[in-house]
């Protein structure tokens, strides 16, 4: 059985780029190794359980760069080994990157400059492991099996509710600067709701029971507040998505509508995205509507990494996720370093210990 992962024992590897690596020797690899993969070659769950066979639910190895030796420069002699840090490898031996990717989609050279950019700053291993759905995800990130992983901002407040953990450490920088998305509250201009005290009694019109930005972040930030509407409302009722919620709303069907929004621009025009925007571009009237709550700045996306992995490898992380690179070879516009403050009105919805895995994965880049 032929694996899709390798740990060499000498600690050392040819990095992305470096003179060692072979890229069209590695990338022939990608693609056969991708083929086994597709006929339903197995690989192990964990690298020392290599020879066990893998399950249909498993994650599975991305290809693992062989090791090559030197390349000849051009007069004829072997170029200097790049080695990996001795002092980084004393602090960790490799990091473990999960990513959600179905094997069978064929779709890994959309992460190969992903790990190639994260083994060229730190200098130690970085193995790539695809689950299959988010859940997967989670569990590993919980239990240790993954040290990193790109995650939404919902993803990140169910997982660390679990077993506070976690570090959010960056998320990619907005295209037009702002500086995230907020959950609100809306009702009609003219009726007696100015604040969560007033929505005591009323109809309540919300997002998915499990949608984050348009039900739980409203209900855990209006019950902060003082006002349990899961007690107090006088109806709590799910639509489809936010503007189906506040579409009600404009209808008469409901006093109350979750949605979110930027809060950013234009007011008259429904702001620069998010639920009001939507309506706007439907033509609906929006004049006629009031924000009457709304939480504190919730960043995108956010890459996460485990409190257990060596701060100097964390720190090294954020400058090489921050840097340049990062930009060009996993998000056009880069990324921001972000802190779990950042993500308060999300993980206030995730209490520690709820025992709830929920939250959904963008791919990697891409915002919340």
């Amino acid at each position: 059985m032929r694996r899709l992962a390798r740990r060499y024992g000498s600690g050392q590897e040819a990095i992305g780029g470096g003179q060692r690596l072979s890229r069209v020797f590695s990338r022939a690899l990608a693609v056969l190794l991708l083929a086994e993969l597709m006929l339903g070659v197995s690989g192990g769950r964990l690298l020392a359980q290599g020879d066990m066979l893998q399950q249909p639910d498993d994650p599975a190895f991305l290809p693992w760069q062989e090791e090559v030796g030197p390349v000849d420069d051009d007069a004829g002699q072997s170029g200097p080994e790049t080695p990996f840090d001795p002092e980084r490898l004393a602090l960790m031996a490799e990091l473990r990157v999960g990513i959600v990717m179905d094997p069978a989609a064929g779709d890994f050279g959309r992460a190969a400059p992903f790990r190639e950019l994260l083994e060229e700053g730190l200098r130690i291993p970085v193995l790539l492991i695809a689950y299959r759905d988010l859940s997967q995800l989670q569990r590993a990130l919980v239990g240790g099996e993954v040290h990193y992983a790109p995650l939404s901002a919902s993803a990140y407040a169910a997982a660390q509710g679990e077993c506070s953990c976690l570090e959010p450490l960056v998320a990619p920088r907005p295209p037009d600067g702002e500086a995230g998305w907020h959950a609100i509250a809306l009702a009609r201009a003219g009726e007696a709701i100015e604040a969560p005290a007033d929505m005591a009694g009323r109809r309540i019109a919300t997002g998915p029971r499990d949608a984050v930005g348009s039900r739980l972040v409203q209900l855990a930030g209006i019950a902060d507040a003082g006002m349990d509407l899961e007690q107090k409302a006088a109806s709590l009722i799910a639509h489809d998505d936010p503007l189906a919620a506040a579409l009600a709303l404009v209808r008469g069907d409901a006093d109350v509508a979750f949605a979110w929004s930027s809060l950013q621009g234009e007011a008259a025009a429904g702001y620069s995205r998010g639920t009001l925007r939507d309506l706007a571009e439907r033509g609906a009237e929006i004049a006629g509507l009031k924000v009457v709550w709304a939480s504190g700045a919730i960043a995108g996306a956010p890459h996460v990494v485990r409190q257990d992995v060596p701060r100097e490898i964390r720190n090294l992380l954020l400058e090489v996720m921050t840097g340049q690179g990062a930009a060009e070879a996993v998000s056009d516009d880069g990324f921001v370093a972000v802190g779990a403050q950042d993500y308060a009105p999300v993980l206030a919805a995730f209490p520690p210990e709820a025992g709830v895995s929920r939250g959904r994965l963008r791919p990697l880049g891409g915002g919340d």
